[in-house]
């Protein structure tokens, strides 16, 4: 059995290795080129209250070092339907829907490298307390806007692994 497992992993080694697999997070060869360019980018303001919550993720995994090369500019959008409706027309759970459109603005010649929209969603029940059901939209809002501060640090990777 032990055999068969050490085959197995061999195997899947010589594979990966033979179809150019390499590292989200290597660009030019070494992750510390990567972690450069990333910590080159100037985080933009971003409006409101769920902003700032992203704004603050997406500088704290930058690592921005101050000499900025880039700057990133985000916009959110949010937007709740109900839906599950009772027999007395009330809602019994809500949607919501965040979008961010992203763009990278080269601060050389103000030149946006690319952009992009990424949308995520959640649902959750509404409930007969009030505050209950506006604490649940908000701790649902702040956890949409960190899984989309996570994603945007994803694509940011992806572009610069993509153009070297």
């Amino acid at each position: 059995m032990r055999m068969l497992a050490r085959i197995t992993a061999l195997m899947a080694s010589l594979w990966l290795a033979g179809c150019g697999f390499t590292p989200l997070y290597e660009a030019g060869g070494s992750a510390d080129d990567m972690r450069a360019k990333l910590s080159g980018i100037e985080v933009a303001p971003i409006a409101d209250r769920l902003g700032q919550v992203m704004h603050n993720q997406l500088v704290q995994r930058l690592n921005s070092d101050g000499n900025a090369e880039y700057q990133l500019v985000v916009t959110l959008d949010q937007s709740t339907e109900g839906y599950g409706f009772r027999p007395d027309a009330a809602a019994t759970q809500e949607q919501m829907t965040i979008t961010a459109h992203v763009a990278l603005v080269s601060l050389v010649d103000d030149k946006t490298l690319f952009a992009d929209d990424m949308r995520v969603r959640t649902s959750y029940d509404l409930v007969l307390s009030d505050f209950a059901t506006v604490t649940q939209r908000e701790d649902s809002a702040r956890r949409l806007v960190l899984d989309l501060a996570e994603r945007i640090h994803r694509r940011l990777a992806l572009y610069f692994s993509k153009t070297g």
